[in-house]
């Protein structure tokens, strides 16, 4: 394990003390890009895909691909209520924002000179296979702007199919229970007093 070393409090001299904070240690090898995208775009992410974070100041992307997306975020107008049932705020404003999903980059390539520091903030875009395609002046235009106009008037692209894994609708495997094939047990006529039913014969000394 390498990583670095911050936030030390302590100095030459110093007592430690049982239970306190004095380091914390950065993994460098676990460094991760967490995206948030709204809802009504989650049918164009898929796991895989190719995606870029730019770093704020610094010209050259991140490159990495989506590893997970979170399955489940927070509900503000659906709080437990006291018998355990939802409780449904009923001052609901008409006007409601696109909650926001986490979806998780895996760091391939990190370009020369650009750092790595945990809390960063980067913008995010994923890259389909269909946009990768488009190269040349027209690819980029239509990419950029032709692709964008068109699914702001037909109400989005339909969803890639087999994005994510859908591991609801798979049943698992069937699992066979090892058991042990156990002799019937003889009638009472032939139970030999100290033998445990199914032994014949009594231990050789």
């Amino acid at each position: 394990m390498s990583g670095y070393i911050t936030n030390l409090l302590i100095g030459v001299g110093d007592y430690a003390q049982q239970g306190s904070v004095i380091v914390s240690v950065i993994d460098s090898e676990s460094y991760w890009i967490d995206g948030y995208f709204e809802e009504t775009k989650m049918a164009n992410v898929c796991v895989g895909d190719r995606a870029e974070a730019q770093l704020m100041g610094y010209a050259q992307p991140i490159v990495g691909h989506v590893r997970t997306v979170t399955r489940g975020v927070s509900v503000s107008n659906a709080a437990a209520g006291t018998q355990g049932l939802p409780n449904v705020d009923p001052i609901y404003t008409w006007v409601r924002l696109a909650q926001r999903v986490p979806v998780r980059v895996a760091i391939d390539n990190v370009p020369a000179g650009v750092p790595l520091v945990s809390g960063m903030t980067a913008t995010v875009t994923i890259r389909q296979p269909a946009t990768d395609k488009h190269s040349g002046w027209f690819g980029g235009v239509r990419a950029n702007i032709v692709d964008p106009l068109s699914n702001m008037f037909s109400g989005g692209l339909p969803p890639r199919p087999d994005c994510l894994q859908d591991t609801l609708a798979r049943s698992p495997a069937a699992e066979t229970i090892p058991y042990s094939d156990e002799p019937p047990i003889p009638s009472p006529d032939k139970i030999v007093p100290g033998l445990t039913p199914g032994i014949t014969m009594s231990p050789r000394n």
